[in-house]
């Protein structure tokens, strides 16, 4: 799909679907994994030659959310949310934190943890795990992406 203008990329997405609608199995290969979660059923995740997980895309994205916090100390808020056990990881990228939590139901929680300690938030937006994201989580490119 790469290279391919919008209507390009539905146009292929359709081809796939007819195909599999037939009862075929189409493999496809691509880094492009935004493309890959809207056109794949199941897939294999590979690193370094070898599979390192498999199974439908809802299994292999998991439950979890990820709430993109954005707030005016960093730092200080990182330290807050990593300390909470609702929180499974923190990723700061420099101006936004990656927070990755099991349940969303925790986000008001945190919300609140973080105004009562005098953090002031600007951004609070949840979103599942993509593909893309447990790529990295599940590969070794998590060291070379951050």
């Amino acid at each position: 799909m790469n290279g391919l203008d919008p209507a390009g990329i539905q146009e292929f997405r359709g081809f796939v679907r007819r195909f599999v609608d037939e009862g075929r199995t189409i493999v496809l290969s691509s880094h492009l994994l935004d493309e890959i979660e809207k056109t794949c059923d199941h897939v294999a995740i590979v690193d370094g030659g070898t599979i390192v997980a498999q199974g439908s895309i809802a299994d292999l994205r998991g439950d979890g959310h990820v709430v993109f916090v954005g707030v005016d100390d960093t730092d200080r808020a990182r330290r807050l949310l990593a300390a909470s056990p609702a929180v499974e990881r923190v990723v700061d990228d420099g101006e936004t934190l990656a927070v990755t939590v099991p349940d969303a139901r925790v986000v008001p929680d945190l919300n609140r943890r973080l105004v009562e300690a005098g953090i002031a938030v600007d951004r609070l937006e949840l979103q599942q795990a993509s593909l893309e994201q447990r790529f990295l989580e599940i590969t070794t490119r998590l060291e070379n992406a951050a």
